[in-house]
């Protein structure tokens, strides 16, 4: 499933690369700033260290056994409304499933039950950045820090529930608190990392594809 995931984005960086080496967009990196007004930059991004899978806990005659699934995937559309402040509609993708067994009395004694837990969360949500190139002055490197608000739909197809399952919808709501970088290998493309806290993950990395606009 993983190998499945990484190739294409492998090879799509590598298109990147190669693609950097005979962009002529016309721009160039002038002075410090990331971001110019009116710019567009769309992201995506894998997970890493994922929340919803790791801190669970079980209800009593349930336990717990391993866990399977890609890692969560992200997409953000960024408009840079200054050249150091940018707002964004984020998005989120994160399905798996965890394993459990159930012990329960049946007329010849405690029998154990294998159960499967298919989560599948779809999260959207909005965010601001400041961009921290005009503090932090490494070429072609543009750190930011980010914060937001996520809306989570949560679905569980056999939650434990008594001595039973239930398919049980959440929806929450979660606070969205970044630091990243990105670095650009041409004036349009860079690689993107960040860490921080939106439940989904503690890290993720990807790429970015800045738009520039004609407007002034």
């Amino acid at each position: 499933m993983l190998r499945k995931i990484y190739f294409p984005v492998l090879l799509l960086l590598g298109t990147l690369a190669a693609t950097a080496k005979t962009d002529s967009s016309g721009h160039s990196f002038k002075g410090h700033s990331a971001y110019q007004r009116y710019t567009t930059i769309a992201t995506i991004s894998a997970g890493i260290a994922d929340g919803y899978r790791n801190d669970y806990t079980m209800p009593a005659g349930f336990r717990k056994q391993n866990t399977s699934g890609a890692m969560p995937f992200y997409g953000k559309l960024e408009y840079g409304l200054y050249n150091h402040i940018s707002i964004a509609a984020i998005f989120a993708y994160d399905a798996f499933q965890y394993n459990f067994q159930q012990e329960y009395m049946g007329y010849k004694g405690v029998f154990t039950r294998y159960r499967t837990n298919r989560v599948r969360i779809v999260s959207g949500g909005v965010a601001a950045y400041y961009h921290l190139d005009k503090y932090i002055r490494i070429s072609r490197l543009y750190p930011f820090v980010g914060v937001g608000l996520s809306l989570n739909n949560i679905r569980y197809s056999a939650m434990p529930q008594g001595d039973s399952t239930v398919t049980e919808i959440e929806h929450t709501v979660t606070p969205y608190l970044k630091v990243g970088a990105r670095y650009y290998i041409s004036d349009k493309f860079s690689i993107f990392g960040d860490v921080g806290y939106d439940k989904q993950s503690i890290a993720s990395l990807g790429f970015s594809c800045r738009f520039f606009s004609r407007r002034k």
